[in-house]
């Protein structure tokens, strides 16, 4: 379900990110798992694999996500796939805050790539 959302999110008109489904003929390289630690204040955990092959891993945190409305998981989903793509966290306050899915704080950004992340993640890949 969680992945769903992050895939939706980043899958904008106009995108040039194709997600797609594991296959005998492609290669693994983005893994999601979920875990359940009532216990760990996070709700999704984004690591990299380095190597050859590597394989990109997010984790759901359910014991957080399930308390969570729609919008928030979709925040988090969005946020975690950022970070596997390549985005870091962005900050700002005032009237120079920076309207991100990738802010720190779940409740404090969009469900969905802003402006902002889309030119940020052009500037990456293109």
């Amino acid at each position: 379900m969680y992945r769903e959302d992050a895939n939706r999110a980043w899958s904008y008109s106009g995108s040039k990110i194709k997600i797609a489904p594991d296959s005998a003929t492609t290669v693994n390289d983005l893994h999601y798992e979920d875990f359940s630690d009532p216990g760990n204040a996070a709700a999704g955990v984004w690591s990299r694999h380095p190597g050859t092959a590597a394989t990109d891993l997010i984790r759901f945190n359910k014991a957080r996500m399930d308390t969570f409305d729609a919008a928030t998981r979709r925040m988090v989903a969005a946020h975690e796939l950022g970070h596997a793509l390549g985005l870091c966290h962005k900050s700002g306050s005032g009237r120079n805050a920076v309207q991100s899915v990738m802010w720190p704080e779940a409740a404090r950004y969009p469900d969905a790539p802003t402006d902002v992340d889309k030119a940020n993640h052009r500037r990456l890949w293109g």
